[in-house]
């Protein structure tokens, strides 16, 4: 007989990995779309996980009992001991302790027919591959994402109604005040900075701080940096202040900028000369919706025993607009639009240009700290700005470390961040409502792709192993499984045949000379 049970059973199990699947990865696909979890992205999943790692490893060993049945019947395939013929019949091909043994017994000079390595090999596969699958879809952190528009935020942004508030004078005050701080606009306004991605450090937008939504705030941007230039830049600049005038500034920019006279600043043994050049005019008022400047700042400086000279390069670009910001990421800002009402009346100025003018006015400080000339800001602040570090030793003496000219663009570089952030602190309102979209993290089904391709591969191993011992096995047979029955009759047709041929005793490893599937009949 035919005895095809195993073969319905195996192709609705095929069926059922393949229902599995879709239901996981549809999991993995649906469960960020929804704020509550449905059972069907859920429980669902877990449940025929749980069913397949029980039934997946007995399916296995149903069909190959059957495939067994015919196939240690046929001559090609037919034990080749007494030993293997039990082993076989008792299916110890079908775990790995059996298995083990079965290693064992081959160490004592019993040899295991391809049919049993088969067997063992189709086993192992399915074994291993229930745990591989629900390490492939695992229960972790997924990103839910709520209906578009569902929430109205009032978060403390910036606000086009309150930029009257900004006037020049006021923004370069705030401005020097926080940048004197030493600390990065992270450090203070962490909450409130973006970037275009995590090494942009150049690039950053200034807006509200709106956890775990998605939604499009105003604010300000600023791109650009400060960088030291080369040595060779000017090579005469360094004897006299008027060269760097005369030969750098005029050949670098269009007229209509500034260049502001030589400034000495002497606090403790901190002594900074600076001057610079710049287009636009500090005293232009931004007129948006972005504004360009660059200016070129030369510095001698020296704190008594170590000196520091050289130019510093600063571009920036700075622009008021909209910018969305997701919940996933508190510090990623995309599709950023430029736009200014043109009706509101504008005093500030930009950025780069605020810091120019706070510095332009230096003061002239003694030794003991005393001012000689107070201006916008003090000796002390302006040094302390510039990277000095100032300690007092001996009781009353100070002493500064001299910062390189890396050190001084990079602080400049600063100062043009807090001045941006102090037109946005300054105009920033909460009484507008915004509509934003809900996102927040939650538990669900998703996808490590290093045990989905293991799984596919095992799943693969598995079916082509199925495929090739029910080729090489699967025919008419007396029994639908392997069992002590079939075992008592393949010893006794191998018995009878051996005495008939006077071959001798079973344990000399030889294969019956025709198959044994006439003798148990």
């Amino acid at each position: 007989r035919i005895h095809p049970l195993s073969l319905v059973v195996l192709g609705v199990w095929l069926c059922y990995i393949g229902a599995t699947i879709y239901v996981l990865e549809n999991a993995v696909k649906k469960n960020p779309q929804h704020i509550q979890v449905l059972w069907r992205y859920d429980v669902l999943p877990g449940s025929m996980l749980t069913i397949f790692a029980q039934a997946h490893l007995p399916i296995t060993v149903f069909h190959l009992a059957r495939v067994g049945v015919s196939a240690i019947q046929r001559k090609s395939m037919a034990p080749h001991t007494e030993d293997e013929l039990f082993l076989m019949t008792d299916r110890q091909w079908s775990n790995p302790v059996g298995f083990a043994g079965a290693v064992k017994t081959m160490t004592k000079g019993v040899r295991l027919s391809l049919i049993f390595l088969m067997f063992a090999f189709t086993c192992t596969i399915a074994l291993v591959t229930p745990e591989t699958l629900s390490r492939a879809y695992p229960v972790g952190l997924v990103n839910v994402t709520g209906p578009a528009e569902a929430i109205t935020p009032n978060p403390l942004a910036f606000s086009s109604q309150a930029l009257p508030n900004v006037d020049r004078d006021t923004q370069i005050g705030f401005g020097l005040g926080s940048w004197a701080t030493g600390l990065t606009i992270l450090d203070i306004y962490w909450a409130n900075v973006y970037f275009p991605g995590p090494s942009e450090v150049s690039d950053f937008f200034f807006s509200g701080f709106v956890p775990a939504i998605n939604v499009k705030l105003p604010g300000l941007r600023l791109q650009g940096d400060c960088t030291p230039l080369p040595d060779d830049a000017s090579p005469t600049i360094e004897q006299d202040t008027t060269l760097f005038s005369t030969f750098f500034c005029n050949n670098n920019l269009p007229l209509g900028g500034d260049q502001a006279p030589a400034v000495n600043v002497v606090y403790g043994n901190a002594n900074v000369t600076y001057r610079y050049c710049t287009y636009p005019s500090v005293s232009t008022v931004f007129s948006g919706p972005d504004s360009n400047a660059t200016a070129y700042i030369f510095l001698q400086t020296n704190n008594g025993t170590e000196k520091t000279t050289g130019m510093v390069k600063c571009q920036s670009n700075f622009s008021i607009g909209a910018a969305s910001l997701s919940g996933t990421n508190s510090t990623i800002y995309t599709s950023f639009m430029k736009n200014i009402p043109y009706d509101t009346p504008i005093q500030f100025a930009d950025p780069l240009s605020a810091v120019l003018a706070g510095i332009a006015n230096g003061s002239a400080v003694n030794a003991n700290g005393s001012v000689v000339n107070d201006t916008f800001e003090s000796g002390s602040t302006l040094v302390k700005q510039l990277g000095y570090n100032v300690t007092i030793v001996n009781g009353n003496t100070l002493n500064s470390t001299q910062p390189g000219l890396v050190t001084f663009a990079d602080r400049i570089w600063l100062g043009v961040e807090h001045m941006t952030v102090g037109i946005g602190l300054l105009s920033s309102a909460s009484d507008i409502e915004y509509k934003g979209r809900l996102h927040f993290p939650a538990s669900g089904r998703i996808r490590s792709e290093a045990f989905v391709n293991g799984f596919y591969a095992l799943l693969a191993s598995w079916l082509f192993g199925l495929i090739c011992v029910t080729f090489m096995g699967y025919r008419l047979s007396t029994e639908s499984q392997l069992g002590s029955l079939i075992a008592i009759r393949l010893h006794e047709g191998m018995s009878s045949k051996k005495s008939r041929s006077q071959v001798g005793e079973v344990s000399s490893n030889e294969q019956p000379s025709r198959p044994v599937e006439s003798q148990a009949s």
